[in-house]
């Protein structure tokens, strides 16, 4: 039995690389482009509830088809509320993947990632295609949870909560190594804190780096499929 369910384990995370490196090779297309967003928005979301939290208030919340995203907020700790970007993307790419071992946290997870950014959607984003391809994400994720079988709809899951972590690194890279003089929620700590962009970056980096290989290892020791 418990071999049976070792192999099981195996093949999930064979086909979670596969499906990663999958995306990869179409990761300029429209087959990708809802899962890119969703980390932008979540990054920018992360930035707006940190701007909340800290008695702050989001002003406007901009992403554009280019998936450059801003999220204009006033008052607040704005160290924290820049701080919160990266890890906050992660965190939710990687709350839902370890939600998908847990039926009811995943039932639960689930709801509130659709509920906040349908709000978000309807009330902070300022480009009303972006604002419509948003609330339909959030609609698409609760009907895959519905309507697919536990089994299909966990691996998709994972397979969006691991791509969204996997994402985060390269967006870090592009904003702090490939785009230096972009203003970015690096530069911004950089600033404040008297130490480089460079080093930031690479910390979040290595925290993603080593967030990944724990979700990897987690899922591995699971006993049971789904």
């Amino acid at each position: 039995m418990k071999i049976n369910s070792y192999k099981k384990n195996i093949f999930e995370v064979a086909l979670l690389f596969i499906l990663i490196i999958a995306s990869f090779v179409v990761w300029d297309s429209i087959i990708i482009f809802p899962i890119k967003l969703l980390v932008v928005l979540l990054h920018e979301i992360s930035h707006g509830i940190t701007a909340i939290i800290t008695g702050g208030k989001i002003l406007s919340l901009e992403i554009n088809l280019n998936l450059g995203g801003k999220c204009i907020t006033e008052d607040g700790n704005q160290l924290l509320i820049a701080f919160a970007g990266y890890p906050g993307s992660f965190l939710f790419g990687a709350i839902l993947f370890y939600s998908t071992y847990k039926p009811k946290l995943k039932i639960l997870i689930i709801s509130i990632i659709s509920i906040i950014i349908f709000l978000f959607a309807v009330n902070t984003i300022s480009n009303p295609v972006l604002s419509f391809i948003s609330i339909l994400i959030a609609f698409l994720i609760i009907v895959i949870n519905k309507f697919l079988s536990a089994s299909i709809s966990n691996i998709i899951f994972r397979a969006i909560g691991l791509m969204s972590c996997v994402y985060v690194i390269y967006d870090i890279k592009e904003d702090v190594f490939n785009n230096s003089s972009y203003l970015s929620d690096a530069s911004f700590i950089a600033e404040k804190t008297g130490l480089s962009t460079s080093f930031w970056g690479l910390l979040w980096i290595l925290f993603s780096i080593i967030g990944i290989i724990f979700l990897i290892a987690f899922s591995l020791r699971k006993s049971k499929f789904y």
